[in-house]
């Protein structure tokens, strides 16, 4: 058994063997909750700041949300690659908006230490490396790296109102020494886009270019807006 059926058969032992999509009886991810999520393609998001820049494979609600949840929240690690497969195609629209030629580093937003502590493993930065690996599967020069972490006192945006989110993404990444190269942003979930403002800010200050980001949902908006078809 390959090691994503072991984790598979571990977590569904930890979650009484049951979909975490719709909760059916069977494995963490039954086959229709796979195919629904799997079968929206991935769409600009609407971002005032960052408009044309991320692009996300479906809206944080139903099904797909309750899979980031249970793949968050209860030390879901079974349920990354389907997470990566789905950010793959939020990153190869990026690049085929914004890329022509020559290297791609994929960044993952950091998470905190303590974010990382609490769920047993680093999502963002196995979504990059989930991204990269199947990338350079078809020949690209694209490979994974962490890039960016947080600044001291940055708190966790969960729970955070628009204006709260704004003002603790101020100042609150720094980018790490190294060449300037192409960036494609990894993420799990887009809210307002100031994580993702902040980041292109700091990156571009750094000397990079940023192409997009890439992430596996958006937040529904508040004030209507809706995303367009591609």
């Amino acid at each position: 058994m390959r090691w994503r059926g072991l984790l598979e058969a571990a977590a569904d032992l930890a979650w009484g063997g049951s979909c975490a999509g719709c909760g059916r009886p069977g494995p963490v991810c039954c086959p229709a909750c796979a195919r629904l999520v799997r079968g929206q393609p991935p769409r600009p998001v609407p971002l005032d700041d960052l408009a044309g820049v991320v692009w996300a494979r479906g809206e944080y609600a139903d099904e797909l949300r309750a899979l980031i949840l249970a793949c968050k929240e209860r030390q879901g690690l079974g349920l990354v690659p389907l997470l990566a497969e789905l950010a793959v195609g939020s990153v190869a629209a990026v690049l085929r908006e914004s890329w022509r030629s020559g290297p791609v580093v994929v960044m993952p937003i950091p998470s905190s230490r303590a974010t990382v502590a609490a769920r047993g493993f680093d999502l963002t930065w196995l979504l990059a490396r989930g991204v990269a690996r199947r990338l350079s599967r078809l020949g690209m020069q694209i490979r994974a790296q962490r890039g960016l972490v947080l600044a001291a006192g940055t708190r966790d945006q969960v729970g955070l109102g628009v204006v709260d989110r704004t003002v603790n993404r101020q100042h609150s990444l720094r980018a790490l020494p190294g060449p300037a190269a192409q960036v494609v942003l990894v993420d799990d979930i887009v809210t307002t886009g100031a994580t993702l403002t902040a980041a292109a800010h700091e990156l571009e200050a750094a000397g990079h270019r940023l192409l997009g980001a890439g992430v596996v949902a958006a937040t529904p908006r508040r004030d209507g807006r809706r995303w367009r078809s591609p």
